[in-house]
């Protein structure tokens, strides 16, 4: 994950987007846009980092989302600008998280571990790949 150091690209948490609960699950939540698309609530789904290794800068995140509700009835997920805003709402949500050590892990098979469990493992057991 590559981190903005382009103020404009930055987005913030109470000012572009909130963190609101599901209303479907008690573990999820769900983001409502505040600015660009006001009002409108998203879901993300699957969120994969494809790349060599943790620290590739070729990497990328792929994610997938959905809108919950929208006062604008023709927005899809096909929207660009909305793929594209919604990216960087999970890079600041992510990127936030991992700052405050409260990122939360899940593999493969269903193992869960916050990035500070997963960062302290590499440097124990040495297993970040180079």
């Amino acid at each position: 994950m590559q981190k903005s150091t382009n103020i404009l690209d930055i987005l913030s948490e109470r000012v572009h987007y909130d963190i609101i609960p599901s209303m479907e699950n008690d573990k999820d939540w769900n983001v409502r846009i505040n600015e660009e698309f006001p009002e409108t609530i998203i879901h993300f789904g699957a969120i994969e980092f494809k790349g060599k290794n943790n620290t590739d800068p070729d990497g990328n995140i792929s994610f997938n989302f959905k809108i919950v509700s929208s006062p604008d009835e023709t927005l899809s997920v096909n929207d660009l600008t909305l793929q594209e805003y919604s990216g960087r709402i999970l890079n600041s949500i992510l990127e936030k998280s991992a700052r405050d050590g409260c990122l939360v892990l899940e593999n493969s098979k269903g193992q869960i571990m916050t990035q500070k469990m997963k960062d302290r493992l590499e440097k124990e057991y040495n297993t970040d790949e180079h």
